[in-house]
Order: structure tokens, then sequence, then C-alpha cells
């Protein structure tokens, strides 16, 4: 009996949020604009994207573009959120200014009556019209990676397919959104946690810009450029707190290493002690903790909120601008026997912070 090859074992796929990895529009919006990114959308609509040499226009939410082929422009809106039909106003505004001659709609998902609307206007108007859903998916919960699928619209004519569109659902869908399922009382309590930071931050006129307070015991915010961003933590099992950079994607370990060959004047820019964490192959982070907490005390959340305003701009003074000049290119490794000085063991919980 012939002994069968050795294959390589499969992982298993697991889809993500997109705001698992883009926390602000603004971060999903440049991270679309990278030649690498528009390759990989062009090879799935059909179109070879182009920046223009001049310097791209942006609004919130758009990028004007340009196609390879003839020059034309194509605007490129970008929504985090599912797209709905109030939306289209905008962006038809936005085309019109623009002069655009085609639109590529990116989206985690599509409304029905949103995809009919995409496929009528491809039949009556002269521009090209075309909703791209974008996925998130992690293998083992390691490496990351993004995935175009056209779900409405048109390209060179040719339509794609969609969800039949049904009148009475897009009616009832007009008036508003579904009513959300009711908060935990875990929920609630990160929500008025996180409410009371971003409302110090904005008092104080921080460098870091909060988003939407979360409900979650982590909250995000951008920094610099796609694939990095600072987080907040809220560790309730530990009783710590815990502001990090967190790098992620395939250059996470180079630009990490790049950082670490700073961590000496790193640490006396930030002042605090850092924990340097570079032990995951797509995941590496830097961060630093508050230890003895506790969340129960509503009466310390002032002092807990004023440790995270501090550490925040702490670290997005000292990072930002490295973050900015980071080349994965130019990142040699360092022999074995000294890979181990720059990955300090960051001890997390085992389990999912609650």
């Amino acid at each position: 009996m012939s002994k069968r090859s050795a294959k390589p074992k499969l992982g298993r796929l697991k889809k993500l949020a997109p705001t698992d990895y883009w926390q602000t529009q603004v971060d999903f919006q440049q991270w679309l604009t990278e030649p690498e990114t528009l390759e990989l959308l062009g090879e799935a609509i059909g179109l070879e994207l182009i920046l223009p040499e001049a310097e791209a226009a942006q609004a919130e939410g758009y990028t004007l573009l340009a196609d390879a082929d003839d020059e034309a422009l194509v605007v490129l809106a970008a929504h985090l959120d599912a797209i709905e039909i109030a939306d289209l106003g905008e962006l038809l505004a936005w085309t019109a200014i623009a002069g655009a001659t085609t639109v590529v709609w990116i989206a985690p998902a599509f409304s029905a009556n949103v995809a009919f609307t995409l496929d009528w206007l491809n039949q009556t108007s002269q521009v090209t019209f075309l909703g791209v859903a974008v996925e998130l998916w992690s293998i083992d919960n390691a490496a990351m990676a993004a995935n175009f699928m056209p779900t409405c619209g048109a390209v060179d004519g040719s339509a794609t397919e969609s969800e039949e569109f049904d009148p009475a659902e897009a009616q009832a869908e007009l008036p508003g959104e579904p009513k959300p399922e009711p908060l935990t009382e875990l929920q609630q309590e990160n929500l008025d946690f996180w409410i009371g930071l971003c409302d110090r931050m904005d008092r104080q006129g921080s460098l870091v810009k909060p988003g939407s307070p979360s409900t979650a015991a982590t909250m995000g915010f951008a920094i610099a450029r796609a694939g990095f961003r600072l987080n907040a933590i809220l560790d309730r099992e530990h009783g710590s707190l815990y502001t990090e950079l967190l790098l992620l994607g395939i250059d996470a370990q180079p630009h990490f290493h790049l950082l670490a060959q700073e961590r000496e004047a790193i640490a006396d820019e930030i002042g605090l002690p850092l924990i340097w964490d570079g032990t995951g192959e797509q995941a590496c982070m830097v961060a630093s903790t508050l230890a003895e907490v506790d969340l129960g005390d509503r009466d310390r959340w002032p002092d807990y909120q004023t440790w995270f305003c501090d550490c925040l701009e702490r670290f997005y003074e000292a990072f930002s601008g490295r973050i900015k000049q980071l080349d994965a290119n130019v990142y040699q490794p360092l022999p074995k026997k000294r890979t181990a000085d720059l990955t300090d063991a960051l001890v997390l919980p085992a389990h999912p912070r609650k």
C-alpha cells in the first residue's frame, strides 16, 4: 500500500466584522486607495483603477480615481456600515460634481432596495454604478484577508446578480432601522464608561480623536495608517486597564521590530512602563497597563478615564510619526539569539475580556 504524501494542514476560516480591522471611516478609505488594494479590487470588478497624477480628491467616504484604460474618472465610495437608500443622494451629488463616469460603492452589505436602485440607474443613466461587498476573513484567528464581491450594478454592461427586489420589503425598510436588542448590564456599563472617556477627550481637545463609544470592553482609535490602531481595554477579570498599540497584517512583524529598534527612545518619550510583544505572526503589540482597578466602583471611573486620556496621548505622540515612516521592505531580521530580547511576554487573559 503506497504511503500517502504529506499535505499541509488546512486552517479554519472565520468571517469577521470589518470594524475588527478598520476602526474608522478614514482608516477604511485610506486602505482602499493603497496600490495593493486597488489591484485586488480591480481584479474583482474588471477595471484597472489608478490614482490620478494629481493628488486624489477626497471627501468623507469618497475618493476620486481614474480608469487606466481611458483615464475616465471613477468615484470610489466607502462605507463601513451597511448601505441604505438614504445614503444614495449624497453619492449622486458627489458624482455629479466630479463629473465621473463610473461609481464603485464598497460596503459590508447592500439592502435589497439599494441593489435594485443601482441596477435601475445602470439602465437609465450614462454613469456605471457597481456595488461591491467587502468581506474580512481570518485563518485560525491569525492571518486576516479581505475579499471583494460585486453584488449589484454592472461593469462593462454586464449586470451582476443581486437579491430579487421586493417592493413591499423595500417599503418596509424605509421608515427606519429595526429596533436593536436591549443592552445587557455589562454592555451598558461599557458604553457608559466609553461615553465618559470620549467626553473627557473632547473637553481636553485630545490629539486622539474618539469615534463612537462602544458596548464592548475594547474601544479602538485610529492612528496614522491602516494596519495600526490604538486600543483602550477594560479587563475586569484581572482588574486591569490596558492601552495598546496593535499592529496587524503581514507586515506586523517587520513593523514591530523596526519600532523596537527605538524602544529606549520611545520609552523615554512615553514615560510609562511598556510591554513589547512580537510573538504573533500577524498581530503584535506594545502596551502599558494600570493594575488594581475596580470597574465596579463608578466613583473611580474619572481617575481611570484620566489615565486612558493621558496614556493614549502619550502613545499617539510617540508612535504616530514613526508609524508613517515605517517601510517593511527595509527590515532585516535579527539573529535568532537576539529575537527573544525584543519579545517580552505580554500577560493578557487567556479568555476573552468581559
